[in-house]
């Protein structure tokens, strides 16, 4: 398989729905007409961790995915497992049962990014100092908060013409 790393997606700031699928869409468009075919697979750098890391998304998702589909690369040293739906309700269901009072608070920060109030996760927990303290459990607050902001814009384009992100982010809410 061909690996080809691409210049990062950035996504930052009070943005529609719409906007975020255009962006990202037009992005993937601009940087893959010329390599696209069977074999090759876009790397996109998205997010910086505070530890310095990276996360990537990468295209195609795979097997029977196709269009504008991605996959949001979670690696093991995230705390995450592979970063189903499932494994972050794991890891939000443990931070609840810690910290229940902060567990309201950080489904305050996905309620932000999700609503569209503000995309820079950076941005949100400056808003919300306590939460990068206030759970030992699972993953650093910062990683599903970005891992979800990619989920979120995955799941709007995927579903376009349906709730996109709006089932993931009820889902978490509920757990």
């Amino acid at each position: 398989m061909k690996e080809i790393y691409c210049d990062p997606i950035i996504i930052k700031g009070k943005l529609t729905r719409h906007e975020i699928v255009q962006t990202v869409v037009n992005v993937f468009i601009q940087t893959e007409y010329e390599n696209r075919g069977k074999g090759v697979r876009f790397n996109y750098p998205v997010e910086r961790f505070t530890d310095g890391s990276s996360l990537f998304i990468f295209r195609p998702a795979g097997l029977r995915k196709w269009n504008f589909d991605f996959k949001v690369n979670v690696t093991p040293e995230m705390g995450l497992g592979k970063g189903t739906h499932a494994e972050i309700a794991q890891d939000f269901t443990n931070k609840k049962k810690e910290n229940e009072r902060s567990f309201v608070e950080l489904i305050k920060a996905m309620e932000e990014m999700c609503t569209g109030s503000e995309a820079d996760v950076s941005e949100i927990l400056k808003k919300h100092p306590s939460l990068q303290t206030s759970f030992q459990t699972g993953s650093n607050v910062e990683v599903p908060l970005k891992v979800l902001k990619w989920m979120f814009i995955m799941e709007d384009i995927v579903y376009w013409n349906y709730d996109g992100r709006m089932k993931l982010y009820n889902y978490l809410k509920e757990v």
